[in-house]
């Protein structure tokens, strides 16, 4: 057996805790920098609504910003900016020889906020409900059973090996099993009382503002400054308006002009960081000709000028992505040495040459032909109120008919788009793969067979339908071994795999979109700093960035 985190670990992470706190104070009112005694609300912007629906249930897909990860804990708080997963609720996880069982130990004197101990039997209800509710299951872990040894000690069994899914168990968020036994649809249950080991409660609700309450009985409560945090509902605009105007402490979404309308405000105080956060790709159907030739995707990729997306589309906040479509700085590390300097080309010659030579015939209207004699005209779509997108392909159409295709950008809804684009009935579109919290999780998602539907229907990865028996092989190697070295031979192969035959043709990287203002609380990671990404949507992190502000002043 291999113990994949260390009880040193543990202890080096507890001790950085005990350096990093910090005494709090206030009573949670509002103000200004904390100078007065008080100590200031952290007000946040995760996402625009109108207004808000009560729903503080972990497992719903319109559960409130901060139920995961504020209220609801995991066992682990894994981020990709980090090497090693940090223990929370457990201080220790192993798994079996063949990784098809992990064994975690608890913290020990953790309780729920309405006082009640937590202990490996909630933890053994968590897991035990994604075998009998497998909708609840949203990372899709192959579950069979969960065990409580004893209180502090439980054992996940799975039926394959989990080695590479190893912070996605970790990352799971635990609920109490002394009140979701009594729940009778835990999908419908919108949990208004939640009951959590986190460090915030609900302290109030409205569709127009919740707040959440430092939990006093937390067991980390020394490390947590922050007494309130508040959740206004913003539109786009209102979003904008207040970012300008200093209301907002920690903010996630796009700003036009963001240095013009945020940062020359207050440069002193206010910033953004936009590391790559995934990955945006022009997403064609592999099993349908012509794009089912690699000629051709490598074609698309030398007349997409990757550049100029990323300057007109995205005003710069992004790079163009790495031909390896990994999302840096976060892999960095995981590069393969012979990949590591490797840039996309823009080169319209090449690319009118290679599709000359691969027979696709040059019309005298300026439209190329297949080799079948088809017009090569495509209608690319995209969500219509996605404005990024759709100057993206605006862009596209004007570079593609360079190399004598003609591309017609449709916007359409974004459900109708989900749709086409999970069936594959789509001739071309944007599609993009997150970050998730390894690059096997964005390989497996943008190369993976397991998705394939049997019947040719409807998948949710995998969209360009790309199936290759030796991207299967290189991550079921990386899946079945516990060998460091191993796995990121298994992450060479697949990068490149991805640079040959281009399952997508990346385009640009998706920015973790992230604002921050200090002049109420110091401590978010930037570019200098970069222990979490930023965006307050993005679960673990928050917990490593909520735990590290301290009032400025």
């Amino acid at each position: 057996m291999r113990a994949t985190i260390t009880r040193a670990v543990a202890c080096a992470a507890a001790a950085a805790l005990a350096l990093t706190a910090c005494s709090g104070g206030g009573d949670g009112g509002g103000g200004g920098g904390g100078g007065d005694g008080e100590v200031p609300p952290l007000t946040i912007h995760a996402n625009s609504a109108n207004s808000y629906q009560e729903n503080f249930n972990p497992f719903s897909s319109t559960v409130l910003i901060g139920t995961r990860g504020f209220i609801y804990e995991p066992l682990f708080v894994s981020t990709p900016m980090v090497d090693e997963p940090e223990p929370w609720l457990a201080m220790e996880g192993e798994f079996n020889d063949d990784g098809t069982a992990i064994t975690y130990t608890l913290r020990e004197g953790v309780t729920w906020s309405d006082g009640e101990a937590f202990d490996a039997d909630d933890v053994a209800f968590t897991f035990n409900l994604f075998v009998e509710q497998p909708a609840t299951n949203l990372s899709a872990l192959d579950v069979t059973s969960a065990e409580a040894i004893d209180p502090t000690t439980v054992e996940i069994t799975f039926g394959e090996s989990m080695f590479a899914f190893e912070r996605a168990i970790g990352n799971t968020v635990i609920i109490p099993e002394h009140i979701w036994s009594e729940v009778e649809d835990p999908l419908e249950f919108t949990n208004a009382e939640p009951v959590g080991t986190g460090p915030f409660v609900v302290g109030s609700f409205d569709q127009q503002l919740y707040t959440l309450a430092k939990n006093d009985s937390y067991w980390a409560a020394d490390e947590i400054e922050v007494e309130e945090i508040r959740y206004p509902a913003n539109t786009e605009q209102t979003f904008t308006t207040k970012l300008q105007g200093g209301e907002l402490d920690w903010s996630g979404g796009f700003v036009a002009n963001i240095d013009e309308i945020f940062v020359n405000g207050d440069p002193e105080h206010r910033g953004y960081w936009y590391p790559g956060g995934g990955l945006v790709s022009l997403t064609v159907n592999n099993e349908q000709a012509p794009f089912d030739d690699p000629a051709l995707r490598e074609a698309l990729s030398l007349g997409m000028d990757r550049n100029q997306i990323s300057e007109v589309a995205m005003q710069g906040y992004t790079p163009p992505a790495h031909p390896t479509g990994l999302p840096l700085p976060a892999y960095e590390t995981s590069l393969d040495p012979a990949l590591a300097d490797a840039a996309f080309s823009y080169d319209v010659d090449a690319a009118n040459a290679l599709l000359d030579e691969a027979g696709y015939t040059m019309g005298s209207d300026g439209i190329r032909t297949t080799p079948a004699g088809d017009p090569m005209s495509y209608t690319l779509e995209i969500p219509s109120d996605w404005a990024d997108w759709v100057t993206i392909s605006q862009l596209l159409e004007e570079q593609y008919a360079k190399i004598g295709i003609q591309v017609s950008p449709q916007g359409i809804s974004f459900e109708s788009w989900v749709e086409t684009r999970n069936a594959g009935s789509f001739e071309m579109t944007l599609s993009s793969v997150a970050i998730g919290q390894t690059p096997f999780d964005v390989y497996r998602a943008m190369m993976s067979s397991e998705y394939r539907s049997a019947d040719g229907g409807s998948v949710n990865q995998n969209f360009s339908r790309f199936y290759d028996d030796d991207a299967d092989a290189a991550l079921n190697a990386y899946a079945s071994s516990n060998d460091p070295e191993e796995q990121q031979q298994a992450l060479a192969d697949l990068q490149q795999i991805v640079v040959d035959e281009m399952p997508v043709v990346p385009m640009i990287q998706a920015p973790n979109w992230y604002q921050y203002n200090t002049i109420r609380w110091e401590g978010f990671p930037n570019e200098d700093n970069p222990y979490a990404l930023g965006a307050p949507f993005q679960t673990p992190d928050m917990l490593l960035v909520v735990r590290n502000l301290t009032p400025a002043g």
